[in-house]
């Protein structure tokens, strides 16, 4: 591998029933793989922007989604490995530390659920190392879509509530607790709800 940063992709297969559930319950679960496909081809299509810039992009897909599926649909530029872990924790620090064990100097994970996210701003996220230890994209419903670092960190996932509202600023909580320095970027949505999709239609529309 050519470049010593990486850039992480959480991905699953678009499969009707098994992403995007929430939205589904309202927008019907096929509607909603088709939402879900369409946000992660945007994310994708960053991949492929960023890996001519000498960034190894690594597609960490789900372990229920079938290899051969992930590849044909998204394609062959990427680095492929099955996500491990049984938290959402776990799973970053395993591909954190698959990254940096490859080479990577600095790391950056990011999902497919920020429509609004793009390549630019990646590249700027990348460009805040090595002055910050950590950089992170906080979203509005109280995570990040967006979480990078210089260093292998394992503790900063340590005791975090997944699923709450508070996890930014418990991740916050544990950089400051390990007395590491960090820069943060612009708040984005995060789509999940049908009211999240009908605010993000709306801009798309204005805009």
């Amino acid at each position: 591998m050519k470049a010593d940063q990486a850039l992480i992709i959480f991905a699953k297969f678009p499969r009707a029933g098994e992403v995007k559930t929430r939205l589904g319950k309202l927008l019907g679960m096929k509607q909603a793989a088709t939402v879900y496909r369409e946000f992660a081809e945007h994310i994708f299509n960053i991949g492929r922007q960023l890996s001519g810039k000498e960034i190894n992009v690594y597609a960490f897909y789900d372990r229920g989604s079938d290899r051969r599926d992930i590849e044909n649909w998204i394609g062959h530029q990427f680095l492929f490995t099955v996500q491990r872990g049984n938290t959402l924790g776990e799973r970053m620090e395993n591909a954190f530390d698959q990254t940096f064990r490859d080479g990577a100097v600095h790391s950056i994970i990011i999902g497919t659920d920020v429509p609004e996210l793009d390549a630019e701003m990646v590249l700027r996220s990348f460009e805040m190392f090595p002055k910050h230890d950590i950089v992170i994209g906080p979203s509005r419903d109280g995570g990040y879509y967006l979480l990078g670092m210089s260093t292998p960190t394992k503790r900063i996932f340590d005791g975090i509530a997944w699923s709450a509202q508070t996890v930014f600023q418990e991740t916050v909580d544990r950089v400051n607790a390990l007395e590491l320095s960090y820069s943060c970027l612009p708040v984005l949505d995060d789509i999940d709800t049908m009211e999240d999709y009908q605010a993000y239609l709306q801009r798309k529309k204005i805009s």
